[in-house]
């Protein structure tokens, strides 16, 4: 079984029992294939990079779960059709958080041996 992060945006008029509807779809194909939701985040209605579907503001949702292939693409297509969807990306999360920790502790190294150069200069 591998980890997967699915990040999804609707579009920010929507009701949030919409947005609830569309997590307990994920969590029940997720489920149908033997897997497991472990992380439901709910990060909120955000101002849009760019705009998307003459959009300016999206609903954003973050969900990581375990399980098969088989899922990812049932959970890829369902978000796809979704005509209230405007976009999705679903990744294998290989122990994110780990590397993450060790790229904010090489970044703060290199900012202390900068700090430390420019001082000596």
């Amino acid at each position: 079984m591998q980890k997967y992060e699915c990040v999804f945006i609707l579009r920010a008029d929507l009701p949030e029992d919409e947005m609830r509807r569309r997590v307990e779809r994920v969590g029940a194909i997720v489920a149908e294939r033997g897997g497991k939701v472990t992380l439901e985040d709910h990060w909120g209605v955000r101002k849009l990079a760019y705009e998307i579907e003459k959009q300016n503001k999206g609903d954003y949702m973050l969900m990581r779960f375990e399980s098969e292939g088989s899922a990812v693409a049932e959970v890829d297509k369902f978000l796809r059709l979704d005509d209230q969807v405007m976009r999705h990306l679903v990744v294998v999360d290989e122990e994110w958080e780990e590397r993450n920790r060790a790229a904010m502790a090489k970044r703060r190294q290199q900012a202390a041996d900068e700090e430390i150069s420019d001082n000596q200069e």
